[in-house]
Order: structure tokens, then C-alpha cells, then sequence
């Protein structure tokens, strides 16, 4: 290996592309700086030593040439070998070449080329913004609902790779868009986002150095970390050292030495590469923004020259505590969590206000010591997961952003029981950091045939950014069904409208004491979970005698792990509780405790670090994962260095409905009432049988409204008995003329399906109803990819006006107006409203006027 590289050293030599010499490889140390003393050298001496990672007072992790060993070893300082050749341990080996499943420069681009193949609509084509020492493209490009339009939009910008080693930071850039293209017009808050955001991307700021490591090190695992700058005696300029903004500050947080890994250059803003990335900054008007970085699981902030807090210092740290909720990442200004930077791109980002609007910018360390900078082919999709919500996050907040959280029941008794009137409450959130959200609506739906919302809509006025409102003082009132059965979780859909759009949340509340669902007191050991690393029962600690279940029960768990205790089986759950007491190094190793939803990515509900030397209870709310199946696991994840005694878990108990019986399916409106439209009074309503997953027999109840949100409820009835011919007809009580909207339920003897959607129909006396609309139909075709097409059938030609209405009521297009011929006619909405912008994915429905009546469809447009 040492010959080869050796070889292309020389090769490179002959073409002015030196390579470093082949002894010179990196070695991953430990250094104690628990002294005073040691922690000032090491920081002092910042520009000869390529630090990684740092927990103040304990240890500092660095990435070590032969200078570097014999600095620190005849200053006297302890150092600890965690890898002696990290090319080498970084190595994929002989199994790959060009990286294996990481993008090479030329790859990374061919993958920004597919995806504007494969997504046009949201991807734009990538374009140069400067080139490098080499003359290879710095490239950039763009997600947005008219990529290749500049709109009027709030601007996200994020870089990867201004250290060529660093190969998860140029991957997640183009993961991230792909994840925004794949889910664009199916998730609704990926769409709206790309529809009202430009997020603008560079995955490569470092061309050259990422070449140089293909070059020296084809299979993965090279090291070189700065541009390809020749010096004259040496080579590179650190790209993230070189950004005017207090450049040179010091000689802490850059060197002034050619040859240092840190060094900042010549001059301020030397490199090629950091002008463009400094004229294309100043060309936009980003207003947040992250580089992206590996490793240390840390998230920075401005100042990085300094320790000194910026005019902005409580609004990055409450972001960066947002950004962090899920991943757990630790977070602060670098000379509080590392060392002072100097030169730094989030700095001048930030700072040089005089040269483009205000840009809150951060940088993300991704990944931990175990991954290093070359992490396994495994671990990549997971490192992506734990970074997409803090990227979604900043795309919220770029601008105005109506956010719905909170949820609150009965304000003073937190609870409400079968047979009650329940006041529901939440808090209404403007996320953004910069403009006003305006003025707008919420609107409650629920499919729940046990409670019954008897008003769903409320007002709220022009929200600045960062502001709230509580809807606690004006809450929505309900009632709950007598029979609605104790621990059932009520889901529910807040719609958000305003100018800028429509945007649903998803919130839940629980009815009456959920009941267990399952316990363990590990008196049986650990036969319910699946264990990874040591976990299993112990009797040396325990709340409840004997046993708890703990992560390490010899002693001391180990350095640079990801253990965990997962639940086997999955479970619908609304409530945990369990009791717990931790030794787990404060700041550095974390227990978290995790949910998966059907299936999907684990979630962080719960994170632990630090002591806790007595036995606590924890009562952890599941209800926003109502109706989903639970997967739950207890997860320890340790660094490097400090050791302690681990984490302690007993008396594990889920809580929910406590029944396991499939209700039956929603049943489906038949006709006549199904289709809508004009009906005589008596009103017979009809509903195609439902099957039932356990064959028990079905009863079906309905729900009849004056109004198009189903507050007003005018007519009921349960427990209909199941009709002998494939339907089931109930006849409603006599009502008043005028247009009404119902629903259906099927129940079995322990639970109820949820409500069919609804359908609008007039009731009127057929003495009374317009002749135009006698032998009058309206049938949905269809509605997918955004499209509805409709069949109007008349008996006869006429002047026709066709209207589509939001869930609200609102108009949302005419369709027709004017005369249309006899029999069937087909009319195609193409989704869009009156202004021609999409509309969202939703329920909309369709009123028909002909003479003086009218009939009405329902149509669930989807994206």
C-alpha cells in the first residue's frame, strides 16, 4: 500500500500536483486536557493540530500527523492511539472503487443532471458559480415549484464539502433534494414548502480537494482537507478559514502557516473558491442557511472568532434547540463546544451585513466519532434521517410559517370521559424569523363518529414573526359519545388558511383513562425485547423487586456504541410509562427513547443525559401517534473517552384503547343520496354494506348536518341493523328544504369505523324543484395527479354555472358558466384556483346551478 501511494506521489509530482509523502499518514488520538494547562496548549496551538472533536475539561479527539504526535508528546501531554492509520481504517477497500455508494465530483453532478431528468418540475438545471484553482465547476442548483424562475420567495441556501474528507457532507446536500423532489405532491408540507420556498443547494465547494482524495485514494478513506492552492512548498488553503469576516483574527482559530491544515490563506477571500461562494451569497437574499460538515454531532453558530454572543444570539440558540430536538445533537458557538474559528463561513454569512441581507447561518457537524469522517455504506441513509427535520425546519422558518401545536383539553381538568362536553384548545405558532404571517382561519375536521365538534372554525389576525396565539381563551366545545369507549384516541386535522395557502396538522386527543396495553417488571428477564450490545435484566438495581432492565449490567458501559432494547411487536398505544434512574456522561452520551409509527424511521420522543441517582417516574404522551402502530426502543449512544455506569429502565406500561378488535371497514355512500344532489323529503340515505376483518356483525349509524363543516347536526341514529341486499337504507326524519350534508359510520359489538365522507344534498319537495334539474346527474370520473375530471348528464340543454368550493366554502374556480347541450357532458378541472396557482390536496366539492337548483359532488383532489 505505502509503494503505491509512493508511486502516484511521484506521478503526481511530474504534473505540479504534488501529492503528501506516503509516511504521512493520519492518526486519530486522545488527549487528556482535564488540566488547565493542557486545555490552553492544545488551544493555543490549534494551528499545527487538526482538532476534531473536544468535551471541555475531559479529552479532545485529533486527527494527528508525525509533527503533531511529537508537539504534543515533548509538551508531555498524554495521548491515547484510537486508530493509527485512519487512511487505512477509512478504507473501503479493494471491494470499491470511485467511493462505492458515495459520490465522486463527477458522480455528485451526474446525480444533480438525474434528478432534474427525473423531476423537472421541482429541480432545476445546475449551473457553475465559479471555478476552482484546477478549473473544475463549483456547482449549484435549485428546488423550488418553478425552479428555473427567480420568484419572489423566501431563500434557503446549503453547502457542502468545503473539506474535501468530509464525504456525508457533499451526499446530504443532493439526498435532501431528492427527498424533496420524491415527496413532492404527495406529503403536504413538502409541497407546500417547495411551492412557497427556493432552496438553493452546492453540494461540492471544494472540486479540486475532492478529486485529490479520488486521486490518492480511489476505494475511500483519504484525508486531505483543503483546497489545491500551490504554495510553493506545500499545498491548500483551509476554504472555512478564509472568509473575510475577522479573518486572521488570531492564530487560535486559523494559521497563518502554509502548511497547517488550518491554515486561512494569504489574503482575506484568496481562493477562487470562496469568492464564489461569496459573490453567489451576495447575489441572493438568503435568509437562513447551513454548511454542512463532519463529525462531531454538533450544530455552531455565530460567533465563531470570538466567544462574544451576536444581536441574534437567543434566536440561534432557540433554533438550533428546535434543530437539535430530534437528533440530539449538541449545540453553541464553537468556542463553547470546540475551539474558536476564525475566517469561518457562518461568520461572514452572518456578519458582512453590509454586503447582503441579514442570513442567520449555521454549520452542522454530521455524524459521531464511530462514523468518522468516511462513515460504513450503512450508516448513510441513517445519518441523512437524523438531519432532515433541522433542514425542514429552516425551510419553514425562511418565511412565514402557521405552525399548529399544543393540543389542550379541558384546560383546567386536562381530561374529559364518555358522555362529556369537552372544550379543545392549541396554540397557533408563526415559526418564520423573518416576516408576518397574515391573517387567516383554523379549521377542525375529525372522522370520528364518538365525538361530535359543534363548532370548528375560529379567526385569527396578521401573526410577526416568531409570534403565537392561543386558542385557549376562545376554545372549539364538543361532546363525546356515552358509549365511546375509555383510552380511545380522538384523531383530528387542523386546517390553517390564509392568502399564503392551506396547510393540515395532525392532533389527537384521548378520552376517559387509557388502559394497559402492555407491561413488563422484567421479573421474567428481557424475553420481550430484542437486544443489541450487553442490554438484559439486572437484580443490582431495581424500582419494583426484583429485576430492571439496563444497557450494561457488568458495570460500566463502553465508549463509542449505539446499543439499544427494542420491543418486539408492535402496539397502539396513546401513553408510556416507565420508571428510569441514569449515570450517562452530561453532554456526551444520551439515552433516548424512541418510537417508530407504521413502521417508519425512529423518532425521539424522550432524550436522557447526565445523573439521575434515584428511581423517577416518566409519563411520556403518545396521542399525536393515535391509530398508528408503535414500535418502541430504549437507545444508548456513547462517544469516545468517559465511561459511566449506564441507564436503568423498570416497570414498563403502554396505554390505549386496551382492544385489539378491527372495526369494520368505512362504509361507501350508495346511490340515490351517495351521488348528492336534489332528493324529496322524506330523505332516504344509503350506504353500501362494510366488511368486518373479524366477520362480526354490523350495525351502521348516520349523522346528518345543515352545514358543510358538520357542527350542526340535525339529524341521528345508531345501531341501524344491516340491509339484506348489499345496502343499508335508513330513512332521516322530515326535514326543511334547503341543502344538507351527511355521514355514516359502520360499527361491530366493540367499535365503530370512521365516518364516510360527506355528501351534499337538497332536500326539497319535488313540487317545488326547478324543472332543469329533474333527470339531473353529477358524477366524479376521477382525481389524481391534480386533475378531476366530472360527468354532468342533463335532460336537457340549458344555461349551467359550475362552482368548485373548498372544505371552508369558499370559491375556489367556476368551472362553466353559460349554456351546455343535452346528455352527458364531460368537464375537466385542472386543479388550480381562480388565480391559476394550484390548488392543495383535499376535499373540494362541486355545485352544479341549473334554474334555481342546485346538486353537489364531492371530489378528494390528489396530488
Amino acid at each position: 500500500m505505502h509503494r503505491v501511494t509512493l508511486c502516484l506521489a511521484l506521478l503526481l509530482a511530474l504534473v505540479a500536483l504534488p501529492a503528501p509523502a506516503a509516511t504521512d499518514h493520519h492518526t486519530l488520538i486522545e488527549v487528556d486536557i482535564q488540566s488547565p494547562a493542557a486545555d490552553a496548549f492544545i488551544r493555543d496551538h490549534q494551528g499545527r493540530l487538526d482538532v476534531l472533536t473536544r468535551k471541555p475539561g475531559q479529552t479532545v479527539q485529533i486527527a494527528a500527523t508525525k509533527d503533531a504526535l511529537d508537539l504534543l508528546r515533548e509538551a508531555g501531554l498524554e495521548v491515547r492511539v484510537l486508530i493509527e492509520d485512519m487512511e487505512t481504517r477509512y478504507s473501503f477497500g479493494d471491494k470499491v472503487t470511485n467511493f462505492g455508494i458515495w459520490h465522486t465530483y463527477s458522480e455528485n453532478a451526474a446525480f444533480i443532471d438525474s434528478l432534474r431528468l427525473l423531476y423537472p418540475q421541482v429541480i432545476s438545471e445546475k449551473w457553475s458559480i465559479g471555478q476552482t484553482h484546477e478549473g473544475r465547476d463549483i456547482w449549484a442548483f435549485k428546488v423550488s415549484d418553478n425552479p428555473d424562475v427567480d420568484e419572489d420567495e423566501p431563500e434557503i441556501l446549503i453547502d457542502g464539502m468545503h473539506h474535501a474528507r468530509e464525504i456525508m457532507a457533499s451526499e446530504f446536500p443532493i439526498m435532501f433534494a431528492e427527498y424533496l423532489a420524491q415527496n413532492y405532491g404527495t406529503d403536504p408540507e413538502i409541497t407546500w414548502l417547495v411551492d412557497n420556498r427556493e432552496l438553493y443547494l452546492v453540494p461540492i465547494v471544494n472540486p479540486d480537494g475532492v478529486v485529490y482524495n479520488e486521486t490518492t485514494n480511489p476505494n475511500g478513506g483519504g484525508m486531505w482537507r483543503k483546497n489545491r492552492r500551490n504554495n510553493g512548498s506545500s499545498y491548500g488553503v483551509d476554504l472555512n478559514r478564509n472568509y473575510p469576516y475577522q479573518w486572521g483574527y488570531d492564530d487560535v482559530g486559523s494559521s497563518p502557516t502554509p502548511s497547517s491544515d488550518v491554515y486561512r490563506g494569504p489574503t482575506a477571500g484568496s481562493e477562487p473558491e470562496t469568492q464564489a461562494m461569496m459573490a453567489f451569497i451576495n447575489g441572493r437574499e438568503f435568509v437562513v442557511g447551513n454548511s454542512v460538515h463532519t463529525y462531531s454531532n454538533l450544530l455552531l453558530y455565530p460567533w465563531g472568532f470570538h466567544t462574544g454572543s451576536t444581536a441574534d444570539d437567543a434566536k440561534f440558540d432557540m433554533m438550533a434547540a428546535v434543530m437539535c430536538s430530534q437528533n440530539g445533537y449538541t449545540y453553541g458557538q464553537p468556542g463553547e463546544v470546540l475551539y474558536e474559528v476564525n475566517g469561518g463561513s457562518f461568520d461572514w454569512s452572518y456578519g458582512a451585513q453590509n454586503e447582503h441581507a441579514k442570513m442567520l447561518a449555521f454549520s452542522s457537524e454530521i455524524g459521531g466519532s464511530s462514523d468518522g469522517f468516511w462513515p460504513s455504506e450503512s450508516r448513510r441513509g441513517p445519518l441523512f434521517q437524523e438531519n432532515i427535520w433541522p433542514h425542514i425546519y429552516l425551510m419553514r422558518v425562511a418565511g412565514p410559517f402557521l405552525a399548529v401545536h399544543s393540543p389542550v383539553v379541558n384546560a383546567a381538568a386536562k381530561a374529559v370521559d364518555p358522555g362529556d362536553s369537552g372544550e379543545f384548545s392549541f396554540t397557533l405558532e408563526n415559526q418564520g424569523v423573518a416576516g408576518s404571517a397574515p391573517a387567516g382561519t383554523v379549521t377542525i375536521r375529525t372522522d370520528d363518529p364518538w365525538v361530535q365538534f359543534t363548532e370548528a372554525q375560529r379567526s385569527f389576525g396578521s401573526l410577526p414573526a416568531m409570534g403565537s396565539v392561543d386558542f385557549a381563551g376562545d376554545p372549539i366545545p364538543f361532546t363525546v359519545d356515552p358509549a365511546c369507549p375509555h383510552g380511545h384516541a380522538v384523531e383530528l386535522t387542523v386546517t390553517v388558511s390564509s392568502s399564503a395557502g392551506d396547510l393540515d396538522f395532525d392532533l389527537a386527543f384521548t378520552v376517559g383513562q387509557p388502559v394497559p396495553v402492555f407491561a413488563d417488571d422484567f421479573e421474567s428477564g428481557a424475553g420481550n425485547w430484542t437486544r443489541t450490545g450487553t442490554w438484559n435484566t439486572t437484580a443490582a438495581y431495581a424500582h419494583s423487586p426484583a429485576n430492571s432492565l439496563t444497557d450494561s449490567p457488568a458495570g460500566d458501559y463502553s465508549d463509542q456504541t449505539s446499543t439499544s432494547a427494542t420491543l418486539d411487536g408492535t402496539f397502539q398505544a396513546t401513553r408510556l410509562t416507565f420508571w428510569t434512574g441514569y449515570a450517562i456522561e452530561s453532554g456526551w452520551d444520551y439515552g433516548y427513547v424512541q418510537i417508530s409509527a407504521d413502521g417508519g424511521p425512529w423518532s425521539t420522543v424522550e432524550t436522557y443525559t447526565g445523573f439521575q441517582n434515584s428511581w423517577v417516574f416518566k409519563d411520556i404522551d403518545l396521542s399525536a401517534y393515535a391509530g398508528q402502530d408503535l414500535g418502541l426502543r430504549f437507545l444508548l449512544d456513547t462517544d469516545y473517552s468517559v465511561i459511566e455506569d449506564g441507564w436503568y429502565i423498570d416497570d414498563v406500561m403502554l396505554y390505549g384503547a386496551g382492544s385489539s378488535n378491527q372495526p369494520p371497514t368505512v362504509p361507501e355512500p350508495a346511490p340515490p343520496s351517495g351521488i348528492g344532489g336534489s332528493l324529496p323529503d322524506p330523505l332516504d340515505l344509503a350506504v353500501l354494506n362494510s366488511s368486518d376483518p373479524e366477520g362480526d356483525p354490523v350495525t351502521y349509524g348516520f349523522r346528518v348536518y345543515s352545514d358543510l363543516l358538520c357542527t350542526q347536526l340535525v339529524a341521528a341514529v345508531d345501531d341501524v341493523p344491516e340491509g339484506t341486499e348489499g345496502a343499508t337504507l335508513w330513512t332521516a326524519p322530515a326535514l326543511p328544504d334547503g341543502t344538507y350534508w351527511w355521514r355514516a359510520y359502520a360499527a361491530d359489538p366493540t367499535g365503530r369505523s370512521l365516518l364516510c365522507e360527506p355528501t351534499g344534498i337538497l332536500v326539497d319537495d319535488t313540487s317545488s324543484v326547478d324543472g332543469a334539474v329533474l333527470g339531473t346527474s353529477l358524477r366524479v370520473l376521477g382525481a389524481t395527479g391534480g386533475t378531476a375530471r366530472l360527468e354532468l348528464t342533463r335532460p336537457a340543454a340549458g344555461d349551467v354555472s359550475v362552482d368548485v368550493f373548498d372544505a371552508r366554502g369558499a370559491l375556489v374556480r367556476r368551472l362553466h358558466t353559460g349554456y351546455l347541450g343535452q346528455g352527458p357532458q364531460v368537464l375537466v378541472w385542472d386543479g388550480k384556483n381562480g388565480r391559476g396557482a394550484s390548488a392543495a390536496s383535499g376535499i373540494y366539492f362541486v355545485k352544479v346551478r341549473t334554474g334555481g337548483s342546485d346538486l353537489i359532488g364531492r371530489v378528494v383532489l390528489v396530488r
